[in-house]
């Protein structure tokens, strides 16, 4: 008898730090009659701290309610990469979202989003597509109106092989547990532990423990 090898999945352990500021909101003075939202956030990111290596986005977009708990988006996303040893390229990102809300699911909120981007990359010729589902939970913290434990899980799927960014796969997810508080009844943040592994073609796979902070403002 012959027994195959066990096969062993390596991957390398990173930390990092995540921040970002958002803001949406209605358009017009009739904020209860008016279907058309818009929403911006900008990121900075940080990986592999005291590597040099960050990221930094810019990305807004024109939103339709379709349905009281569902809308459609339109965006734009600009993306900025650095290296360690300095470089720095860039992505144009376009891309289209439907997301759904339903309220009092389970004492809380169910918020689904599915989005489809198309990526050109500086370093590469070759455009690439990219599904991201997401499913995220909150709910609010025992008797306060002002406090909840946030749950999240999103995966990415590439549709396509392309020159820089590997083969048409499951290529990422991220798993975030957290705390959502709201200190107005304009800002708020949600703060907590964001898991993103990637799947790396030709290379170990790659684990990142980050620190996140979402600081969210409606004007």
């Amino acid at each position: 008898l012959m027994s195959a090898p066990l096969l062993a999945v390596a991957s390398e352990d990173e930390d990092g730090a995540w921040i970002t500021f958002s803001t949406t909101d209605t358009f017009g003075a009739d904020s209860e009659a008016s279907r058309w939202h818009y929403w911006f956030d900008a990121q900075a990111r940080y990986f592999d701290l005291g590597s040099g290596r960050s990221q930094w986005l810019a990305r807004p977009a024109i939103g339709y309610a379709v349905r009281q708990d569902m809308r459609a988006w339109i965006g734009y996303a600009r993306f900025r990469t650095r290296n360690s040893v300095g470089d720095v390229s860039t992505e144009n990102r376009f891309w289209q979202q439907l997301d759904y809300t339903r309220r009092g699911w389970m004492d809380g909120q169910l918020t689904l989003r599915a989005r489809l981007e198309q990526r050109s990359v500086s370093s590469g010729d070759d455009l690439g597509v990219v599904l991201r589902l997401m499913a995220k939970y909150a709910r609010p913290i025992g008797d306060a109106s002002n406090a909840k434990l946030v749950i999240g899980l999103e995966p990415f799927f590439n549709l396509n092989d392309t020159d820089w960014g590997g083969n048409s796969r499951l290529s990422q997810n991220r798993t975030f547990v957290g705390v959502g508080w709201q200190f107005t009844d304009r800002a708020a943040i949600e703060a907590g532990y964001m898991n993103q592994y990637l799947f790396i073609d030709a290379a170990p796979d790659r684990n990142n423990h980050l620190a996140v902070a979402n600081f969210k403002v409606t004007f």
